[in-house]
């Protein structure tokens, strides 16, 4: 408060205070931080590989060997036998020397020792090769005389009738080869150039020839083959491949049922007359 007289007056007043100095202006926020960067985006999920294929299933293992079979006492069952098919021909009988078959077992006819059922008789077929044996297409099975028999090399159009004998046959083979075809047409003169005729019948022999230890040494002494044939030409070509064949002989009164060509190991040196046969030796 001020006081001040003027011209005998005493006049008060107030004086305002100065005002206060003006509060400084706030301080600006720093400034917010920049937003992160965005996370670089995630890769693609990997495309889907091709599945590799599988490797192969590995090989079955071969069975354990076998120890030979003694001969003695009846044959265990093979365990190929339960996976064998088997075809039945019934009141059929096929053996050596042209009738359809060539034995597996030694000498020939022989039945197999110590096998006296129908299973026992398959089992001894299938393992027959494991034994050493030639490989086994097929049985012929006695039933009445509980007998069996094995076969190779079985043509069932040779084979013959028989009521005491049945046929079974492997049906898990290879199918067979084709058959060679013949020589063409012009080809037979050349063949038939390489034999010369004995005469018109059946091929006999010299007595000595009988020692040849081929099959039949009685009726058909040393007989090769006994096959079918068309003609007589087809026979000699036979004959001609043949190594083993010194003679054939040929007929036109049976059909292929009676194998009418006949391959002989030994040279006959006379015919037993008979019209529709033909016996030619190898020159």
């Amino acid at each position: 408060v001020h006081v001040a007289a003027v011209a005998g007056s005493t006049f008060s007043f107030l004086i305002a205070p100065p005002p206060p100095n003006p509060a400084p202006p706030p301080s600006p926020l720093p400034p917010s931080p920049p937003p992160p960067s965005p996370l670089p985006p995630s890769p693609p999920p990997p495309s889907p590989l091709t599945p590799s294929p599988l490797p192969p299933s590995p090989l079955p293992l071969p069975p354990p060997p076998r120890r030979p079979w003694s001969g003695r006492g009846t044959l265990p069952p093979h365990p190929d036998v339960t996976a064998t098919s088997w075809v039945l021909h019934e009141q059929t009988n096929c053996w050596w020397g042209g009738h359809g078959a060539e034995e597996v077992d030694s000498p020939r006819g022989s039945d197999v020792p110590g096998v006296f059922t129908l299973p026992a008789c398959k089992a001894a077929c299938v393992s027959a090769a494991s034994s050493g044996l030639s490989f086994c297409e097929g049985i012929v099975w006695a039933p009445r005389a509980g007998k069996c028999y094995r076969k190779t090399r079985i043509s069932l159009g040779l084979c013959d009738f028989d009521p005491t004998y049945h046929l079974h046959l492997r049906s898990d083979l290879p199918p067979a080869p084709p058959a060679s075809s013949p020589p063409p047409p012009e080809n037979y003169a050349r063949v038939m150039r390489r034999f010369e005729f004995v005469g018109n019948g059946r091929c006999r022999f010299p007595w000595n020839a009988h020692t040849c230890g081929h099959v039949k040494p009685v009726y058909q002494p040393c007989l090769v083959e006994q096959t079918c044939t068309s003609t007589k030409e087809q026979c000699a070509a036979k004959c001609a491949e043949n190594r083993d064949c010194k003679a054939f002989e040929f007929n036109t009164k049976n059909g292929c049922w009676g194998a009418p060509c006949e391959l002989h190991g030994a040279v006959p040196d006379h015919v037993q007359v008979d019209g529709p046969y033909t016996c030619m030796k190898k020159k």
